[in-house]
């Protein structure tokens, strides 16, 4: 039997994102130390600190660099070490490191949604359930055997951040199953990632959060606008050369009239900005620019625009 008491996990990520995840394992007595990944910026700096005045063991490694984390994970005992919000590929070599090797927490069902980006991707694309997977670190990004999954219900008006907190809050129940894993059995179970990945989480770059209004629906603009909102500043609206920031949206009742995707129909205090899409129409609620966060009708204002302007 394993004396699950002894064991020392190390956390190995790039961001302060993983906070949540440090904090549990040092809670609970298990943390060995924290290895943080890449190039050291503004971000990684601020975490280091938080983490040295928390008393914790914290190395920098440098992209690319084996010999530091492998030295660590040695030096801090470790049997286990777990990979989140980590946007640097992890050497092979260390992965065979601890005892128990490394583990990957991803926030999606796997197979599918494998990436760097599934929050967002997974409330884009509508989706009603997620999950957070623990699997074993491969060469292959997001490919490897499953060790845990604890399932999460997606709300219907969940932003990026809301998914990513209710992602944190399983961690220790995903955790739970790991840890009696190697206390029963003295080692992770593993399966097999089971079917095809049908739907992928590529990193995300600006385009995509351009809004197109000639091929979405409402309710794809309503998702599009809550998955960016607020790490990307929702979606993008586009005057000629200005630019704004749409964080909030409702589908509208009001009928196109005609009018092009795109288009403003309607602009009023009582019902706000509403604009044409191919078939339905919407109602833009929040947006900000450099004059600040508005309503609709206030952004409208501010930007002297009108009914039968088009957005671009």
């Amino acid at each position: 039997m394993y004396k699950l008491e002894d064991l020392k996990v190390t956390v190995l990520t790039t961001g302060a994102s993983s906070l949540g995840l440090i904090s549990y394992l040092a809670q609970i007595n298990k943390l060995a130390g924290v290895l943080i990944f890449g190039q050291l910026d503004q971000e990684k700096a601020i975490l280091a600190q938080q983490l040295n005045q928390a008393n914790i063991a914290t190395q920098h490694c440098p992209t690319n660099d084996i010999d530091t984390p492998i030295t660590a994970l040695a030096t801090w005992n470790s049997q286990l070490g777990i990979v989140f919000c980590c946007r640097e590929k992890i050497p092979m070599q260390i992965a065979h490191a601890p005892v128990h090797g490394l583990i990957n927490l991803h926030g999606s069902a796997l197979p599918n949604y494998r990436g760097a980006d599934p929050v967002y991707w997974q409330i884009r694309n509508g989706e009603t359930q997620s999950a957070l997977t623990a699997h074993r670190l491969t060469e292959q990004f997001d490919q490897g055997a499953i060790i845990a999954q604890e399932t999460i219900s997606i709300g219907s008006y969940d932003t990026a951040n809301r998914l990513f907190s209710n992602l944190i809050q399983s961690i220790p129940a995903l955790l739970e199953t790991v840890f009696e894993q190697i206390k029963q059995f003295g080692q992770l179970q593993e399966s097999p990632q089971q079917g095809k990945c049908l739907l992928t989480a590529a990193r995300l770059t600006e385009q995509d959060l351009v809004i197109d209004w000639h091929n979405t629906t409402a309710k794809q603009l309503c998702d599009q606008v809550r998955a960016g909102n607020p790490q990307h500043g929702g979606a993008r609206l586009s005057m000629g050369q200005s630019q704004a920031q749409l964080l909030q949206a409702t589908p509208s009742s009001l009928p196109t009239y005609g009018a092009p995707p795109g288009t403003i129909i309607h602009l009023s205090p009582e019902q706000g900005l509403i604009v044409a899409l191919k078939e339905e129409s919407i109602r833009l609620d929040i947006i900000a620019n450099n004059d600040g966060v508005l309503d609709g009708y206030r952004f409208a204002k501010a930007c002297y625009l009108s009914s039968g302007i088009k957005f671009t």
